[in-house]
This record gives C-alpha cells, structure tokens and sequence, in this order.
C-alpha cells in the first residue's frame, strides 16, 4: 500500500496513481512520468517573461522526494523532460542525475526534446521514440500512432497535452484540476512539472478519470 495513491488495474496489471502526478507499475518497479519541461520557466525568462526562478529546483526536488518515496529501479518519461536548449536548469538536472546513477532512466522522445542525443546519453539516459514493455506501447503523443496502427494487442500509454477536468459547481463556480485519463485502448497522464498549463477533456462513457487534488487522488467514475 502507497500513502494517498490509487490502485488500478489495466490490462491485468495493477498500477498505483501517485498525487505527485504519477504511475508506479510496482511489480515491475517502474515509475512512469510525463511532461517535466524542465527547463521552460529559465527559457521564459531568456524571453523576457517573468517567471519564478524556483520552478525548475523545485520539479526536480518533487521528482526526487517521489523516487525516494517509492524506490523504482526504473524512471520512464514518456516526453518532454527539458523544454527547449540546454541551460542552468539542464545542469541541475545533470547533477541530479549523478546522484542517482543506479536509477535506469528512459526517455520517450517528445517534442520538446531537443537537445542533441549526446546529451542524454552522456546523463546515461536511454533514448526511444517508442517503449514497448509488456503489453504497454509507451510513447510522447497519441498523435504519433499511425491511422492504420493496430493497438490491440498494446495498451498504449502518453502525456502531451497534460489532461484536465473541469468541475462544476453551483452558478458559474467551477474548478479544474489535473487528471488520468485512460479510454478503452489508451491512457494519458497528467504532466508532471509544475509551470504547465492543462487541456480539458470531455471524458465518454466507459473512459475513466481520476484527478489530483489537495495531495489525493479522487475517483470520478460513476458505475
């Protein structure tokens, strides 16, 4: 049992959704996040856009508080991990990096992951444009999937377009927080880093979602 974490089962695998907007494939022992943008608030800043300098040490001390917390032996990042060049908050990462060496880590290509491979290879990142593992087919975007892509035999997991829902209330009230999403063959997860924004999603009958509020994970399904 994880503290304030979600079991689900998809696929015949029991995953855990974490509060820090994350899955743990426990028995596999592998943390899957997406969408850090680590390094987007220095590049907003280059712009002449002020943003607070903190963001990036702080996505990176959650990650870190998150590994410690569940011990995976490996870290799949289903895209964007740094948003634009290299910068000072790249090499926070880097340092980060070196103190967890023993941590596989894999990055599925997104489309801000534009630094050239040299530099994730020289983190000991591995580098993949699709993660098959098990009966899951991890990748950046939906979109990246052929029309003619046959995904039945493949649950596919993806980030990028960091799911949110809107909660009404009375009036004009209304709330919208981050969210899982997972659909008959697909699921999306929300992006982990802190300076993101969020894209509303209109869930369908039989989808199910599941958002993060107040460091706990609440069930929207109905049955």
């Amino acid at each position: 049992m994880i503290k304030n974490a979600k079991a689900i089962h998809i696929q015949h695998c029991r995953f855990w959704l974490l509060p820090e907007k994350a899955i743990y494939w426990q028995k596999k022992k592998i943390l899957i996040i997406a969408d850090l943008h680590i390094g987007k608030s220095g590049h907003f800043r280059k712009n002449g856009i002020p943003v607070p300098g903190d963001v990036n040490s702080s996505n990176i001390d959650k990650m870190n508080r998150l590994v410690q917390k569940v011990e995976p032996e490996h870290l799949v990042i289903l895209g964007d991990l740094f948003h634009s060049r290299a910068n000072k908050e790249w090499e926070q990462f880097q340092t980060w990096r070196k103190k967890h060496l023993k941590l596989e880590v894999s990055l599925v290509i997104g489309n801000h992951d534009i630094l050239p491979s040299s530099a994730y290879h020289s983190s000991h990142i591995n580098l993949f444009k699709k993660l098959t593992v098990g009966p899951f087919l991890m990748i950046h975007d939906l979109n990246q999937l052929p029309s003619d892509n046959n995904t039945s035999d493949n649950y596919v997991l993806s980030g990028h377009i960091h799911p949110a829902v809107r909660l009404r209330g009375k009036g004009r009230q209304s709330l919208k927080l981050p969210c899982f999403y997972f659909g008959t063959n697909e699921g999306i997860l929300p992006a982990f880093g802190q300076f993101t924004g969020t894209h509303v999603i209109e869930p369908r009958k039989g989808e199910k979602v599941y958002t993060i509020a107040d460091s706990q994970i609440l069930d929207m399904n109905t049955n």
